[in-house]
């Protein structure tokens, strides 16, 4: 963790591991990301012993390199924020109150009736009238996912039906607004263990 202002250098254990020379990959947070009006986050060393803050950061690379879209990778992103600012940080934040039935009844219909969009956390976020941490959070204690976890259950569950039906892996894709089948396919094997291709066998 690197406070702004503060110079950047690799850390020595990083230069020893690549004989003296080491690459640096900086993620820059947006200040939009922090929580409103506790102040700006405080952080006191460089590294934390974070096996599972890591994980995380490690698949939201995999993810970005993968190509999902935008509503999985900022949400995952807030995500990461909330838990290195929870575990770590000396101000992370007071809780915002929950979001009013209706705002919330609003993102889930949004989320339903654009299912094979690429909608994104602003957009739902517009709807709901609030941040977008407040969203996540919001949405999640209602309904026991975040808003993108819900829309890849109503994907999936829709696309069993479509397989079932006799539509293809990539047909099913598309309508289902995936940018192609082996995207379909990690969200298919994430959930079920095999593949959209698999299970369209093993259903007809």
């Amino acid at each position: 963790m690197i406070e702004p202002h503060e110079v950047v250098s690799c850390l020595e254990q990083d230069k020893a591991a690549a004989d003296g020379q080491a690459v640096v990959q900086l993620m820059f947070l947006d200040a939009d990301l922090m929580p409103v009006g506790t102040g700006r986050p405080r952080f006191h060393q460089v590294t934390y012993p974070d096996r599972g803050l890591f994980d995380g950061i490690a698949t939201l690379h995999r993810d970005l390199a993968q190509g999902e879209d935008e509503l999985d990778v900022e949400s995952s992103l807030i995500r990461l924020v909330d838990v290195l600012l929870t575990r770590h940080a000396d101000a992370p934040g007071a809780a915002s109150p929950t979001l009013r039935p209706r705002a919330l009844r609003h993102v889930r219909e949004m989320l339903h009736s654009h299912l094979n969009t690429n909608i994104t956390l602003d957009d739902l976020a517009a709807v709901a009238g609030c941040s977008k941490r407040h969203l996540i959070r919001s949405f999640r204690q209602a309904y026991g996912v975040p808003p993108h976890q819900y829309r890849t259950l109503l994907r999936l569950a829709g696309a069993k039906s479509m397989l079932i039906a006799g539509l293809s892996v990539a047909e099913t894709a598309a309508e289902l607004g995936y940018c192609d089948q082996s995207q379909l396919n990690r969200h298919f094997r994430r959930r079920f263990g095999m593949s959209a291709g698999g299970y369209a066998r093993a259903v007809r």
